[in-house]
């Protein structure tokens, strides 16, 4: 967090500065760090350092135009000033980061006014730049002891913030580290990005204690790299396993439904409809294969509705299989009990007595 440099022009010596807290964590998995209470008691201990320092060259710019009778144009930046003040004032009891963040954006905008209002007071005072900038440059000096003491607040709690959302990541990426072992997923190639990741602990805590926003940035580069690789091997050892467990379910039901078919063939049954349609479902192996090393979402949702309504159609298929298996059964049988019948019937007219004989 800090100030955006003064440009050499007067004016935006004083008022051309963007309210924004530079980054200062890098990415890491896990819940984000934007409410804690120690985030936003650093963005609080910012905004009132950097409120404190454009209230001093608020009230140099005033006190210089009140030097050009130009009573209508203080009292206009007086105004602006305490709108400043207010909004400043009002981030003392925000809990969010959002909320603060939008006071930000209102202070930018009261800044610009101020500053617009200023140039034209300078002008109608026909004002000169550098007794501006002398004022401006007295009023930081009288006021430097409260600047100072609350630009060393902010960055205390700026480290204390950092160095603990720091250690919470570090807590995250090792739990899931360890769910992963859990489960006998191969974590190497993270578990070498994390180790990596702490040894630069000891760079941003040296940063922040130099109060050094160029170090800073420097190791969240870092940090933001090897986060974004731990993440990427994460996802990668994801996909290995969750593709290790789909191909496996995928052969144990292919194979369980080639069964299925065997053992109907072996009983004289025609199973070549629903042959038909497993060899379309085997034939989707590969693709299945290749949506898991590519990690493809989307091609994987393809396949799987292929599956699903190849599957519905080879159950379908096998049971009208089946139960013209069970009505041919049924009818054989049936012809079967008519011709035993029949063979009795005519055995038993052979056999008995003639009605024709003598008397």
């Amino acid at each position: 967090m800090h100030l955006n440099r003064f440009t050499k022009s007067v004016l935006c010596l004083i008022l051309l500065v963007v309210l924004v807290v530079p980054a200062v964590s890098a990415w890491s998995p896990g819940q984000p760090w934007s409410d804690n209470p120690e985030h936003i008691a650093a963005m609080q201990a910012y905004t009132a350092y950097s409120g404190e320092m454009f209230k001093a060259k608020m009230n140099g710019a005033i006190t210089y135009i009140g030097t050009l009778n130009q009573s209508a144009g203080t009292t206009t930046l007086q105004t602006d000033e305490q709108q400043f003040l207010s909004t400043v004032s009002s981030v003392q009891s925000m809990d969010s980061n959002d909320s603060i963040t939008q006071a930000w954006a209102t202070m930018k905008t009261q800044i610009a006014q101020f500053r617009t209002d200023l140039k034209a007071a300078l002008a109608a005072g026909n004002g000169s730049g550098s007794a501006l900038q002398t004022a401006v440059t007295s009023s930081v000096t009288a006021d430097q002891s409260t600047i100072q003491n609350l630009n060393t607040a902010y960055w205390t709690a700026r480290e204390k913030s950092r160095l603990d959302e720091f250690s919470t990541n570090d807590a995250i990426r090792n739990g899931i580290l360890s769910n992963l072992t859990a489960k006998g997923i191969s974590d190497t190639q993270a578990q070498s990005i994390e180790t990596q990741i702490q040894a630069l602990q000891p760079q941003l805590k040296s940063a922040l204690d130099a109060k050094s926003d160029s170090q800073i940035d420097s190791v969240n580069d870092q940090l933001a790299t090897l986060c974004q690789q731990f993440a990427q091997a994460v996802q990668s050892l994801v996909w290995q396993a969750r593709g290790t467990t789909r191909l496996a379910q995928f052969t144990n039901t292919t194979t369980r439904m080639q069964n299925e078919l065997t053992n109907l063939t072996a009983r004289g049954i025609d199973v070549s409809s629903a042959q038909s349609i497993l060899s379309q479902i085997t034939a989707l192996q590969p693709q299945l294969q290749t949506a898991f090393q590519n990690h493809d979402e989307t091609s994987l949702k393809s396949i799987d509705s292929q599956l699903v309504s190849l599957d519905q159609q080879f159950r379908q298929t096998l049971a009208q299989i089946v139960q013209s298996a069970r009505e041919a059964m049924r009818a054989n049988q049936s012809a079967e009990h008519n011709a035993t019948r029949m063979q009795e019937y005519r055995h038993a007219n052979q056999s008995a007595p003639s009605s024709q004989g003598t008397v």
